[in-house]
């Protein structure tokens, strides 16, 4: 159900979810029937009733302007009986009570309904808990009048609909804004109303846009305004605006609340951020559950008041979650859960849509909803989908757990090792460290899935047990992700080795083409935006991205001319790795002289840790008697660390920063005017040339015949183009970019580059 949007209908279970839950958060996994386990649970309950016996039973009423459906599990006309099955595994008795209470509210609810639609004055409720394993009934029956489960039925939808008739309100207090909504700044310059057409365009015909536009467009604030003038006028109902970076998180939010203040400061809008449960939690050591996390405690009686609180807010970021959760007390990252539903825009990472079982996803097929997708920086996706969709083992992990895990795991991780020695044992001799497998290892997967399987059956007898707290915990949840990346598994994936021959063999099932798993989910959405100032050649980005074939592609002009920047090529230096060492010194005269000629802050991008450290010395030596600073980017940066980086470059002049070609600080950040006067790009970008990009690039070859292209060099030169945007950001900007490589020259490569820099 979109915010505020009138629905057809509601299901039992959402109402009871919603009106009837209380108690803590209990995060600790509990083993649980999968959803095909629970049906043939079912199905063997109900094969043992009488003839007369009706299974799934259709139900609905209507209560105000809602109408309430579900599907009872079954009625025995016999003993005029409503029958709600429950399936697990375990000990009945370990069933904690607000799941009983939660189940109780489902079967009352349908109880109400079989009554009202029948005309019955009583019925019996049975809640019946079926032990998959020994295929155990526990019921428990009581009778209960109409009148009485009308009552309780009626105060549940009454919580229901008084929070629905909010949402309703809002929601037409909503579209009126939008429809007075003024574009923030007097005017679209005209790369923006070129996409900003675009976009609007896309969400009237459901169609799924590409917009190529220069670093420094406006591109956010172009994707996000037209989204929401379409609100009122189009099938969209929410907008989910993905990212790859922090960065770009807060750039959104920063555009919202440019949007929403342009009108007044009481817009009805309603935004979301989401952030990582380990960004989130504020106990870390703390246990996720209310005998150990007070914000976990009592979560769900709490939730009621914080959700009626959290929905008076207009953006929820983190700081504003944070304020709600110490007023009352509960976990941050579980109520920004919650409000997910109940928002016009999300703001999240890609993995909260595209990954294996995503909260974004799962909510727009539960609730029907027609979101609009905006990818911001999507020329990333490419790398993130093949990581999403990746399962690594690691041998060293399986090792480490066998040390202190019960005897019961432990013997199922022994059979995951001889597995594996087994599997090493048909490596080829030639394989130095590295080797792809031309076939699945079966005895590996059984291994796998027996050690799963165990584990689960062992925390069902063992739920309190210390074994969750250990690394045994870690490759058991690794072994489910291989499982699911084993479903997927096809052409598109390859399964190799690495570290061969040292007890730290690291199993790979690599998904190297992720467009057949993106595109599937990308199917869900009304429309799609994906923008970037890298989304060129086309077809490398449609086909990896499993774009339709119909989607639109627009090149908006940049706002930008060349006169704005100075780009220059070091046409005798070669930053090639074999050539590395001996660059250092022209490399470092060149930075230098450019200081000297334009001082101002400027930064260096580079293609590894290594070669930036090489040259740091070197800097460091010959910039001690000037007035220039250098910051350095360092491998394991802390999010605090690197906005002090960012701050330093809008507050102080003088600066030289090196930086990693790709990281944090080649794409994402805005540093206009006299934060950045010029950038070094001392590479080509082009990824590394290993066994596993080799294949990759056979493959790439085979399937579009364009091995090289789609491996190393449209990667590459997609880093160059980000690196060098952080320089003209706004039309008053001016500025230098040197490339620092004589492969720049190169008319392929140079036909790659922006054209407005020429």
């Amino acid at each position: 159900m979109s915010a505020g949007n009138k629905p057809k209908a509601v299901a039992i279970k959402t109402l009871v979810e919603f009106a009837a839950k209380t108690g803590s958060l209990d995060r600790r996994f509990t083993p649980s029937p999968t959803g095909l386990e629970g049906i043939e649970g079912h199905k063997k309950v109900t094969a043992k009733r009488h003839k007369d016996y009706e299974d799934e039973v259709s139900l609905s009423i209507t209560y105000g302007d809602i109408t309430f459906r579900g599907r009872a599990d079954g009625y025995d006309p016999k003993k005029q009986c409503i029958e709600e099955i429950k399936t697990f595994y375990g000990d009945v008795d370990r069933i904690p009570e607000n799941h009983r209470e939660l189940h109780w509210a489902q079967a009352k609810c349908y109880g109400w309904l079989y009554c009202a639609q029948h005309d019955l004055a009583e019925i019996n409720i049975s809640l019946i808990y079926f032990e998959l394993r020994d295929e155990q009934e526990y019921p428990c029956e009581e009778m209960w009048s109409a009148e009485d489960l009308k009552d309780y039925f009626e105060q549940l939808a009454e919580t229901y609909c008084a929070w629905h008739k909010q949402l309703r309100l809002r929601q037409e207090s909503l579209y009126s804004w939008v429809e007075a909504l003024q574009f923030p700044y007097s005017a679209m310059h005209a790369s923006q109303r070129i996409m900003a057409e675009a976009v609007y365009k896309s969400a009237a015909t459901g169609r799924v846009l590409m917009a190529e536009a220069p670093t420094g467009t406006g591109k956010t604030l172009a994707a996000l305004f037209p989204t929401l003038k379409a609100l009122p006028r189009t099938p969209v109902d929410k907008i989910f605006y993905l990212t790859v970076k922090t960065t770009g998180k807060q750039l959104a939010l920063e555009n919202i609340e440019l949007i929403a203040s342009d009108k007044n400061q009481h817009a009805p809008l309603r935004t979301l951020e989401l952030t990582a449960q380990e960004k989130s939690c504020l106990e870390p050591d703390k246990k996720c559950r209310g005998d150990s996390c007070s914000y976990a405690l009592d979560f769900y009686t709490k939730l009621k008041s914080a959700r009626q609180a959290a929905f008076k807010i207009p953006i929820l970021d983190k700081k504003a979650l944070n304020q709600l959760a110490q007023e009352f007390t509960i976990c941050p990252f579980c109520l920004s859960m919650e409000m997910a539903r109940w928002v016009d825009i999300v703001i999240a990472d890609v993995n909260y849509y595209f990954d294996g079982m995503p909260l974004l996803l799962a909510l727009t097929q539960e609730f029907d909803w027609k979101p609009c997708l905006l990818l911001d920086e999507s020329h990333n996706l490419i790398d993130r989908g093949r990581s999403m969709y990746t399962a690594t083992l690691n041998r060293a992990d399986v090792l480490s757990a066998k040390k202190a895990a019960p005897a019961t795991i432990k013997k199922l991780l022994e059979k995951i090792n001889k597995a594996w020695l087994s599997l090493l044992k048909t490596m080829p001799s030639e394989a130095e460290g590295y080797a792809r497998l031309d076939v699945l290892p079966e005895k590996l997967g059984i291994a796998l899935e027996e050690f799963s399987n165990g584990y689960s059956e062992f925390l069902q007898q063992n739920p309190d047990h210390s074994v969750q707290e250990s690394i045994a915990q870690e490759v058991f949840f690794t072994a489910l992700n291989y499982q699911r990346i084993l479903e997927l598994y096809d052409e598109d994936f390859c399964i190799d080795m690495q570290n061969i021959g040292n007890k730290e063999e690291i199993l790979t099932l690599r998904n190297l083409i992720p467009a057949r798993q993106l595109g599937a989910r990308l199917g869900f959405a009304h429309c799609a935006c994906f923008f970037s100032a890298t989304l060129r050649p086309v077809n490398y980005y449609q086909t990896l991205l499993g774009l339709p074939e119909d989607a639109v592609h627009i090149k908006v002009p940049s706002p930008f001319s060349k006169e704005q920047l100075t780009i220059n090529i070091a046409t005798q230096l070669s930053t090639r790795y074999r050539d590395r060492a001996a660059s250092i010194n022209p490399l470092c005269k060149i930075i230098l002289q450019q200081l000297q000629d334009a001082p101002g802050n400027a930064l260096v991008f580079f293609p590894s840790y290594e070669f930036l450290q090489q040259v740091e010395k070197q800097l460091e030596v010959q910039l001690g008697k000037t007035n220039t600073q250098l910051l350095v980017q360092s491998r394991r940066m802390s999010e605090h660390d690197r906005d002090l980086f960012i701050a330093k470059f809008n507050e102080q002049d003088n600066l030289l920063g090196l930086a990693v070609m790709g990281g944090a600080f080649s794409e994402g950040i805005d540093l206009a005017g006299d934060a950045l006067k010029g950038a070094f790009i001392a590479t080509l970008g082009l990824p590394q040339v290993n066994s596993i990009n080799e294949h990759l690039r056979s493959l790439m070859q085979e399937k579009f015949g364009q091995g090289y292209d789609f491996t190393y060099t449209y990667p590459g030169i997609q880093k160059v183009i980000q690196a060098a945007g952080r320089v003209i950001r706004k039309s008053s900007d001016e500025g230098y970019v040197w490339l620092l490589d004589q492969r720049f020259e190169q008319q392929q490569i140079k036909r790659l580059l922006p054209e407005w820099w020429f």
